[in-house]
């Protein structure tokens, strides 16, 4: 017997069960308190433990539940009845399911990629879509060909990998969204461990779901030079960076919003969730972000403290805030050559080499 949130589960052997995404449900129960979800499908069920949540911390009224394994169907079962619920469990094909039935709110959690169900989800979802993905190799560009066949755009592995991985998760969405003249709006995403998640309104009309891709496009990447670019799809991107070298081009991916600041700011700021959600209302909307370790390494200085080097930028008329992705990582509209010209600046070894 496991209890988490408000919800009591058991757990027999063979059924999913992750305690390490507990983070991520309680975060989940905080974004859906504040959706009007009046038909939810926890599409991947496992042991139910989600939907249950939902229904009990979130207010959700009508949860349905799926999950392909007969075991796990009959734990659903048990565990709707430990706590009380009248809900309909179907022990089906997830894409089929969603084929037949349409649902205000569709939520994936596969233990994997859930490249293959964003197609029938995106037709299903009338309102809200909430996506994880824990195919970490193949969004962040560790595995660049697994990234293609699974979700259709290049990446490699750079110093904002996890950014990278959201924003290509959610440019798969978008592509398969539109082709049902739907478009979203990403109310907020993150990035923790070894998963991605991310939750979306629906919109449904077919010159906003052409007009959405102005948002997605290109990341074009300098290796030498650390210099970003980055084009939409209507736009020919440059071949080669100013400094001469020939630029690495990620994508196509989400160069959008990751998340709706209004939406954000409604989030209590409580507990080991809220800090994540005051990082993610705090975070400026740049595209892509630096590593202050890999800036300092190019320079071959030691790191600066993150809060110095984020209110020097800020002191020379730049935008600038820590990330979601990591405590180490800053976003800035300033260019390259002005981050590392501020950061040498307020490096030690600069104060110590001006000492008199």
């Amino acid at each position: 017997m496991i209890t988490e949130g408000k919800a009591r589960i058991e757990i027999p052997e063979k059924v999913f069960y992750n305690p390490r995404m507990k983070f991520c449900r309680d975060a989940d129960m905080e974004v859906f308190r504040r959706l009007e979800s009046r038909s939810y499908l926890d599409a991947l069920a496992a042991s139910g433990v989600r939907g249950i949540r939902a229904h009990l911390e979130a207010g959700f009224e009508n949860v349905e539940f799926n999950d392909i394994s007969k075991r796990a169907c009959e734990t659903i079962e048990r565990n709707l009845r430990l706590n009380g619920i009248d809900a309909l469990v179907y022990n089906r094909d997830a894409s089929a399911l969603m084929r037949e039935k349409s649902y205000h709110h569709i939520d994936i959690d596969p233990f994997g990629s859930p490249s293959e169900f964003i197609d029938s989800a995106s037709k299903s979802a009338l309102r809200f879509l909430s996506i994880t993905a824990t195919d970490t190799s193949a969004l962040c560009g560790s595995s660049p060909m697994s990234g293609l066949r699974k979700y259709g755009a290049y990446a490699e592995k750079t110093e904002y990998y996890h950014e990278t991985g959201l924003r290509m998760l959610i440019g798969k969405i978008v592509r398969e969204m539109t082709k049902y003249d739907k478009y979203p709006e990403v109310l907020i995403s993150w990035t923790k461990e070894h998963y991605y998640r991310v939750h979306m309104r629906l919109r449904k009309s077919s010159r906003g779901a052409g007009k959405v891709y102005e948002k997605v496009g290109y990341i074009l990447h300098c290796q030498k030079c650390m210099r970003r670019e980055w084009k939409n799809v209507f736009h020919t991107p440059e071949i080669f960076c100013e400094c001469g070298t020939e630029y690495r081009m990620y994508g196509p991916l989400w160069l959008g919003e990751l998340h709706d600041r209004e939406f954000v700011s409604s989030l209590s700021k409580d507990g080991e969730t809220g800090r994540l959600f005051q990082r993610i209302e705090e975070e400026i909307p740049a595209i892509t972000h630096y590593e202050i370790h890999e800036v300092c390494r190019s320079l071959k200085i030691s790191p600066p403290p993150i809060a110095d080097v984020i209110n020097a930028l800020r002191d020379a008329g730049y935008a600038a805030s820590r990330t979601r992705f990591s405590g180490t990582s800053f976003k800035t509209d300033a260019d390259i050559h002005e981050i590392r010209r501020i950061i040498s600046d307020i490096s030690p070894q600069h104060r110590v080499s001006h000492r008199p």
